[in-house]
């Protein structure tokens, strides 16, 4: 939200009165302040680290949303990880390491408060309580369905890895989170709320 763009159109137009923009932020405290004074949904890149933090974010997000008298259904929260699926859970986690660390190794590079991937921290992130999303569909299902209440989350995204995994694999994991993951989240909240 660093700069102002007045009396532009958008286009296509779209079919709501508001137009349903998300901001994403990495975690920052300040951006959580704007955004939620805003009053716009929020996406969080939770990459790595303790899902606690976000959440003392997001409750952060709402109560200063909701003190700026945003209503509590503007004020939705998403979440972007990194992450890979494949049919066996502990094959997807030997594969997706060597993109993982190429990708943090040189991230470390360019900011200081992040290093080299070490295997041991990549298998904390790739854990039951890691930031990463990496297994087989029902692995990842389940995690998923953990993240959306522990953090009451809206909308999800993944990232999947592009060009440093084979094309054919890229499309299966693609096929597995539209095709099992998916159907087994949406089919958990719908029985909760049933």
């Amino acid at each position: 939200m660093t700069q102002t763009i007045s009396g532009k159109e958008v286009y296509p137009r779209p079919v709501q009165d508001k137009l349903p923009l998300w901001i994403a932020t990495g975690g920052h405290v300040e951006s959580t302040v704007k955004i939620a004074q805003a009053g716009l949904p929020i996406v969080y890149a939770i990459i790595g680290g303790n899902l606690r933090y976000f959440k003392k974010l997001i409750l952060a997000y709402r109560e200063i949303g909701s003190e700026a008298g945003h209503a509590s259904h503007e004020l939705k929260v998403g979440a972007h990880s990194w992450g890979w699926i494949a049919e066996d859970g502990e094959q997807a986690v030997k594969d997706y390491f060597h993109p993982t660390k190429q990708v943090v190794d040189a991230i470390s590079k360019d900011r200081p408060h992040w290093q080299e991937l070490r295997y041991e921290q990549y298998l904390e992130q790739v854990g039951p309580n890691g930031a990463m999303f990496v297994g087989n569909p029902d692995q990842v299902a389940e995690k998923l369905i953990r993240m959306i209440e522990d953090l009451g989350l809206a909308r999800f995204m993944l990232h999947l890895p592009l060009g440093s995994m084979p094309h054919e694999q890229v499309l299966r994991a693609i096929e597995l989170f539209g095709t099992q993951v998916a159907p087994k989240v949406r089919a958990y909240f719908a029985m909760k709320e049933a």
